[in-house]
């Protein structure tokens, strides 16, 4: 295992998109000329294959290449580019029939005019496979005789010669000696524009800006900072661009995993007086995406809330570049009446005549459950708003034990307590148990408590399950409580045909939580509270600021939503969804949410009998949540329960510890009741396919084998 690799201000060689760019901005001011043929003799010592990847790099250090025995004309190549280069600690190695890359056996094998595909990224791979099959092409003629060493080879893989001189042409280092280009092959030039793309257009970007001495004062609204602020902006969108396409390779890493104290040793993102160079800020902004998890990638299963919809990202770009407010009208036209449609369309989702209510958008379903037992608690006692808690007798809330813990947070926020939350027994599947509600209703009410919220849960945070919500609401019609339905999971199974029967019953329901940024992918963040009656929370939570919300204004004041909101800030962020929608359609999402639960339902049917796992209850899942231990060999067959209980428990951190070390997955764990811990398997990512499930079955297998 190697402990070195390239590196260039903390971008290595494994990202090789970002190391490019970095060493082009290093080089770029060093008007270094280096020869193509020099570059060809680097690119075989550190080049492994030629994937698709632009250029992927061993992580030879210069001790390694020199005990090889590089020509000397090699190593002094190597050695002008790493005197511009750092070494950084790196967990990456690559394997050729079994050799690392500090084995001589490697560069002859790299050197020989072989090519090599891996199969994947990180220590998990270890498998090579080559040479490649394929055309094989004629060096092409711009590379002149006089740029060539000797060693070049007579013919190459076309699509390695033009992947070299895509990375050469990165680099833009030197004048004189860079391949030439034909003439024919000159993007065409305008006099409007000098950005050098292939396009007839008004583009001012400006070849020739330099950021190494440019600020954030130069940009606009600076005196002639159009062209700086363009340059600057398109540079930070290839950054972007960049680390899309990455996120969605699956032989990339889903996380460059570092210890926290290990983080903040290699970046230096203390806050300084000065102001740093726009040269430095496209840098911090690699580096900050380079350590970012890529909750795009395949194969990133860890939240309820992954892949990254390019509409959605779209529509975000869009919204931070309006960078409005969401309180009223004449501030957010456009945003206030799409909120308006779209919280309708919800509604007639939900099954309310003609999608009558209210509702709004929240930072998160934590809020949005607030915002119910705010609203029902103000229905049963209006007086409370003015007077406070001490108005109110003692209230009591109730919800099932394996629901969210926000409906504690928010009884805790709102004064009302957590003693007061009372919660109610579920079944082996994780189901609320209606007859135990009413029993703790009638006892609560013995002991003096007031009940006057339920919230039932569509779609459990760690089970997946669905509370029987037409029992839940009989009960509620009953006892004249409140019925809130928590379906910031689950909610977004009423876009599909096939699955809306799981929330029979939500109808009846006073208000619904329903998370876009979970199923449907939403961009972070996009929570909706739908509530069944208008007005109620307008009449809740307004405050009739008179420099906001005038009652003399020209236009219809129920489009000032601001003054229903507890934010007076409020983020827009209902053109990620009204745009992805508008893209999609109803029958779009609908095709997306199902395929989602088709891959639960193959993994649940790929390990339910497969030896060494163990479901954690019985039954096919509900939503996308797969729960289940995998039992390794060496506990797999022990008698003593108690000490295979103790070690199982023990089992899932580990693996996942390794998963974040290798970087190859990631899936979530958990304890549950008397349960130990367990893997709990989600799946709202689009780009998750049915081959990324048997991978995450053999990577589980493999991480574990040993434990």
């Amino acid at each position: 295992m190697v402990d070195k690799m390239l590196g260039v201000d903390g971008v290595t060689t494994h990202d090789a998109t970002q190391f490019v760019m970095t060493l082009k901005e290093r080089l770029r001011p060093l008007k270094k000329r280096l020869f193509f043929a020099d570059f060809y003799a680097h690119t075989q010592l550190h080049a492994s294959c030629t994937c698709g990847r632009s250029l992927c790099f061993v992580p030879l250090t210069l001790s390694s290449a020199a005990r090889s025995g590089v020509s000397d004309a090699r190593l002094q190549t190597l050695r002008e580019l790493s005197g511009h280069i750092q070494h950084h600690s790196g967990r990456e190695q690559l394997r050729v029939d079994g050799h690392c890359a500090c084995s001589p056996r490697l560069l002859q094998l790299l050197t020989t005019g072989d090519k090599w595909h891996h199969t994947a990224s990180g220590p998990s791979a270890g498998i090579m496979r080559g040479p490649t099959p394929g055309v094989r092409a004629p060096v092409p003629p711009g590379l002149g005789a006089k740029q060539l060493p000797r060693n070049f080879p007579e013919d190459l893989d076309q699509n390695y010669v033009v992947r070299l001189q895509r990375v050469w042409s990165l680099l833009n280092v030197g004048e004189v000696e860079k391949p030439a280009e034909p003439a024919a092959e000159q993007p065409p030039q305008t006099a409007a524009g000098n950005c050098g793309c292939n396009k007839s257009c008004t583009c001012t970007k400006g070849t020739d800006v330099g950021f190494s001495d440019l600020y954030s004062t130069d940009l606009l609204p600076a005196m002639d900072g159009d062209t700086k602020t363009m340059t600057f902006l398109q540079e930070v969108v290839d950054i972007l661009l960049a680390y899309i396409v990455e996120s969605f390779d699956r032989e990339t890493k889903v996380i460059d995993f570092h210890y926290p104290n290990e983080l903040l040793q290699l970046n230096n993102w203390e806050l300084q007086d000065e102001p740093a160079t726009l040269d430095d800020i496209l840098i911090s902004c690699r580096a900050t995406l380079k350590y970012a998890i890529k909750t795009a990638h395949p194969r990133y299963f860890n939240q309820l809330s992954t892949g990254l919809d390019m509409v959605g990202l779209a529509a975000d770009w869009l919204t931070s570049t309006a960078n409005t407010n969401m309180f009223t009208y004449e501030v957010a036209p456009v945003f206030v009446l799409l909120e308006y449609v779209s919280l309708k369309k919800m509604r007639e989702i939900i099954g309310w005549s003609d999608g009558r209510g209210d509702g709004i958008f929240s930072p998160g379903g934590a809020i949005s459950n607030m915002y119910a037992m705010l609203l029902a608690r103000f229905k049963m006692f209006p007086e409370v708003k003015e007077k406070g808690m001490s108005s109110v007798p003692r209230l009591a809330a109730f919800t099932s034990e394996h629901s969210h813990f926000s409906i504690k947070k928010g009884a805790a926020a709102l004064g009302i307590g957590t003693e007061s939350v009372i919660c109610i027994k579920a079944d082996e599947c994780g189901k609320l148990i209606p007859a135990d509600l009413e029993r703790r209703i009638l006892e609560a009410k013995q002991k003096g408590f007031v009940p006057f919220f339920v919230s039932a849960t569509a779609g459990t945070t760690v089970y997946g399950a669905f509370d029987p919500l037409i029992a839940i609401s009989d009960i509620c019609r009953k006892y004249n409580i409140w019925f809130h339905v928590d379906g910031a999971w689950g909610g977004s199974l009423l876009m599909s045909r096939r699955h809306r029967w799981k929330l029979d019953g939500v109808e009846r329901a006073n208000s619904v939580t329903w998370n876009p940024h979970k199923m449907m992918s939403v961009p972070l963040q996009c929570s909706a509270l739908l509530v069944r009656e208008e007005g109620l929370m307008q009449s809740c939570n307004q405050m009739h600021a008179c420099y906001l919300f005038q009652q003399d204004k020209h236009y219809d004041l129920s489009y000032d939503t601001g003054d229903k909101a507890l934010q007076c800030g409020r983020h827009v962020d209902i053109f990620k969804l009204w745009l992805m929608w508008r893209a999609k359609g109803t029958i779009g999402f609908e095709a997306q949410i199902d395929k989602c639960l088709e891959l639960s339902e193959y993994l649940y049917n790929k390990i339910k009998d497969r030896e060494g796992y163990e479901m954690v209850f019985d039954g096919k899942p509900q939503h996308t949540n797969v729960c289940f231990w995998y039992l390794p060999p060496g506990i797999r067959y022990m008698e003593d329960k108690e000490e295979k209980k103790k070690r199982l428990h023990k089992v899932a951190p580990v693996i996942k510890a390794r998963m974040m070390e290798y970087g190859t997955t990631m899936v979530s764990y958990q304890p549950q009741g008397d349960k130990v811990n367990f893997f709990r398997m989600v799946i709202s990512n689009p780009a998750a396919t049915f081959e990324d499930i048997d991978f995450l079955i053999e990577e589980i297998e493999r991480l574990g084998h040993d434990l």
